[in-house]
């Protein structure tokens, strides 16, 4: 294959993914253009939007990989995941709380020297705290409950198809794996927006991808991405309802705790995605064996055959004589 074909492929399938992406971001904005023209308050009913839209999203994605697959390599790979590595997955999940974790802290020093890394933090704050802008009397009790479970296990299954399902599979098309993780964890990133959230971002969408492809199976990154959002928000947007009257020094001393422990997870995060590499390693070599193994037996049956055809063929001539 050419270079000038090797960059076609590759730049229709960046642009693909890319229009993938701006099909995720619409069907998010028809749910918005939805609440508005029906006048729902999206802060007061903000579970009830995030829930709609997840889910419009999931079927749009769900429809596009479908499509995809049609007499082609499926898009999205599902193989059956095996318990040692859904336990790997625990550990790197924790291990990823404690890099973003990690990663606040630093942030925070360097907003003490700069103003404008203060202001991001401010506004990185305000938009993870569920009850900023709109004081928690107003919300029906219900939706804050859809709201923790949308954000827990809806969000991680439409993520997680939108952008290793659908984008990394369209990337994985035109480039090899490892450029294809880099590629979806940046649009992943830019996703969150320009702001404190990117950085991490970026870091997440690269471990995601990442295990994703070491396992060949979705549900790593929905697993993933899952026990990440529960111990990272989850829990305390749980526990900071005001109606189930649990003390605010209660939840934040349980989440000080998850954070510290997150971060000592670090160094077992390493080790378990090391043996997800390791486990890959050994599955790619069994599978080359199996497939040249596979090869040398039609080969021996090709050469059966010649002979049969051979002794056939002798047998005519015998015949004749």
């Amino acid at each position: 294959m050419s270079f000038w074909e090797k960059a076609r492929i590759r730049l229709g399938a960046l642009g693909k993914a890319v229009v993938w992406l701006l099909y995720f971001i619409c069907a998010d904005y028809a749910v918005y253009l939805a609440f508005e023209l029906l006048k729902i308050d999206r802060k007061i009913y903000k579970g009830t939007f995030n829930l709609c839209a997840t889910l419009a999203v999931l079927a749009v994605m769900l429809i596009i990989a479908r499509l995809l697959s049609l007499k082609q390599e499926p898009l999205i790979k599902m193989n059956k995941l095996m318990p040692d590595q859904a336990i790997c997955l625990v550990v790197i999940a924790l291990g990823m709380l404690g890099v973003v974790t990690t990663y606040i802290i630093i942030a925070d020093k360097i907003a003490a020297f700069i103003d404008s890394m203060r202001n991001a933090m401010e506004d990185y704050r305000e938009s993870v705290d569920r009850f900023s802008d709109t004081p928690q009397t107003a919300v029906p009790i219900w939706d804050s409950v859809l709201y923790v479970i949308t954000l827990c296990f809806i969000v991680p299954v439409t993520e997680e198809v939108t952008f290793r399902g659908v984008i990394f599979g369209q990337l994985r098309r035109g480039f090899g794996p490892w450029v294809s993780v880099v590629l979806s964890a940046v649009l992943f990133g830019l996703m969150h927006g320009i702001s404190v959230h990117i950085g991490y971002a970026i870091a997440c969408g690269l471990i995601i991808a990442s295990c994703y492809h070491l396992t060949d199976s979705l549900a790593a990154p929905i697993l993933l991405h899952a026990v990440f959002n529960i111990f990272g928000s989850g829990i305390a947007n749980f526990m900071n309802v005001e109606a189930f009257g649990i003390p605010s020094e209660y939840t934040n001393s349980l989440m000080v705790g998850i954070n510290t422990t997150s971060m000592f997870m670090m160094p077992a995060a390493v080790l378990a995605f090391a043996y997800l590499v390791n486990a890959k390693r050994k599955y790619d070599k069994a599978r080359a064996a199996l497939e040249e193994s596979s090869n040398v037996q039609v080969e021996l049956s090709g050469e059966n055959l010649e002979n049969t055809e051979t002794d056939v063929s002798c047998s005519g001539i015998e015949a004749k004589e």
